[in-house]
């Protein structure tokens, strides 16, 4: 039986993985404009980050994670998201005695969920970590950095929803208020949130279930609970999001779906990706460090989705991106001529001109009519030209054709005749 990659994950193939790089120069290239630095994690990690980190009450924690036991019987997790094994690092390597600290991360993800489209058993993130300050205007940043990530890759018609989940002073009270309303609900309510009333009512107000979230819809607002200092911090939040020219919905319903975040909330959605709209989300998680062992450390981020970039990306006619080409395709025509075009060929590229060869082929009309648009120049060499100790160059754009001394074939491309 032939053998086929897992479900819930695919192979990014050689034709499709420009557009990865595409989007991953992007990521780095706001990261570096923003004063982020790149941190890498490993992809497991022990159990105990995340059933403490994400919360044991977590969809993620309870149904998702990828675990297994090592050969000494330890309980480890393939990595189900990236800002608990970042704040990991960040304790166990003393990162926050230089605070504020501002990282970013890209790279692989793991989650046990149905696939479906923008959702995948393996998926990729993008994400920023902004670690050290407890400042609305830290936030602001962060969701303009997501912002400006998205205009760069020319998405459109784009939805920032925001929210606050309120600090320990306040969302006690809340907890108490939800308790309450859905006490005399929970018959109807779906038994995954049956379970979450128990633990954390507020993920039922992240449950899909349409029974749930109709009933959610009329649940009490984490607005109406604020402390004095939340409804200031929100208040400056929103103030600075209107400096930076950033439209905002609040939505009292966005909660996330991690239980370590607090006060501030969001997320950037699109309505031309079904159900799973969000293409980016994050938060501010002041809790976090304690939870994992560490000192109280405040700290705010978000993380984007890469497939879910390219999907939308693909369904928009956003993509501008093209496949990388060589620049110059060097042809033998007979095989008298082959160590004569290996020798020009290995000129090129020891110059750092991304250069192609032939390779036995010899029809020439066959092979410029598989070259790509991203191909300037052909080098065409046969006996007449080995004999003259020159080559036929051909541009492909303006389909211009001379013959140039073989000695000049690197000068020639730095001047960019023809």
């Amino acid at each position: 039986m032939k053998i086929s990659a897992p479900r819930g994950t695919s192979d990014v193939l050689p034709q499709d993985s420009y557009k990865w790089h595409y989007i991953e120069m992007a990521a780095r290239r706001i990261a570096a404009t923003f004063g982020y630095k790149e941190i890498r994690t490993p992809i497991f990690e022990h159990t105990e980050l995340f059933t403490r980190g994400i919360g044991k009450g977590s969809d993620i924690v309870r149904k998702e994670m990828y675990t297994f036991e090592d050969k000494k019987g330890r309980s480890m997790t393939l990595r189900p998201e990236g800002t608990a094994t970042v704040m990991r690092s960040v304790l166990q390597n003393n990162l926050y005695l230089k605070s504020p600290l501002k990282l970013f991360y890209l790279g692989p993800f793991f989650r046990y969920e149905r696939p479906q489209e923008g959702r995948f058993r393996q998926f990729n993130q993008f994400g920023l970590e902004a670690i050290g300050l407890d400042d609305a205007s830290i936030d602001a940043e962060i969701i303009l950095a997501a912002c400006s990530l998205f205009t760069s890759l020319d998405l459109k018609h784009l939805q920032v929803q925001l929210n606050s989940l309120g600090c320990s002073s306040c969302r006690p009270k809340y907890r108490e208020a939800l308790i309450s309303f859905f006490d005399s609900r929970i018959d109807k309510l779906c038994s995954d949130c049956q379970e979450r009333f128990k633990v954390n009512p507020l993920r039922i107000l992240d449950c899909k279930n349409p029974d749930c979230k109709n009933i959610a819809d009329s649940a009490p607002s984490t607005l109406e609970f604020l402390c004095e200092s939340c409804k200031n911090d929100f208040l400056d939040l929103e103030q600075i999001l209107k400096i930076y020219e950033i439209d905002f919905t609040i939505n009292p319903k966005i909660v996330r779906g991690l239980d370590y975040y607090t006060k501030t909330v969001f997320e950037i959605t699109s309505g031309q990706l079904g159900s799973q709209d969000a293409i980016c989300g994050g938060g501010r998680y002041n809790g976090l460090a304690e939870e994992i062992g560490g000192k109280s450390i405040p700290a705010v981020g978000f993380a984007a989705g890469i497939e879910r970039l390219l999907a939308l990306m693909q369904k928009t006619g956003s993509f501008s991106g093209i496949p990388v080409e060589p620049r110059v395709f060097v042809i033998s025509i007979e095989d008298s001529c082959r160590l004569k075009a290996l020798e020009i060929l290995y000129a090129l590229r020891k110059n750092g001109i991304h250069s192609e060869f032939s390779y036995g082929k010899k029809n020439i009309k066959k092979i410029l009519g598989s070259l790509g648009e991203g191909t300037e120049f052909v080098y065409i060499i046969g006996s007449d030209e080995l004999a003259a100790g020159t080559i036929s160059v051909k541009n492909m754009k303006t389909k211009c054709q001379v013959e140039i001394p073989a000695l000049d074939a690197v000068n020639f491309i730095s001047r960019g005749n023809l």
